[in-house]
């Protein structure tokens, strides 16, 4: 995975994320990289997944992907 995705999708969640807006469907993060491939956006954002830098949230019908540092804490 390209660094730079991973940086450019990093910083777009923080920018995103400083309203009260904190979750985000993954589709959603795709349209905000039109020049870029949406499959390498989406492969990205699971390996930011896995690297625990985003995370997943289920309301138990809509599944949402945010940063780590506002996941809520049970």
């Amino acid at each position: 995975m390209s660094d730079d995705l991973k940086a450019r999708i990093t910083a777009a969640f923080k920018d995103k994320s400083k309203g009260d807006k904190k979750m985000f469907y993954i589709r959603d993060v795709v349209k905000w990289f039109p020049g870029d491939d949406r499959h390498a956006v989406q492969n990205t954002v699971q390996e930011l997944l896995n690297e625990d830098i985003l995370k997943y949230w289920s309301s138990g019908s809509s599944t949402y992907v945010m940063l780590a540092e506002f996941f809520p804490k049970e």
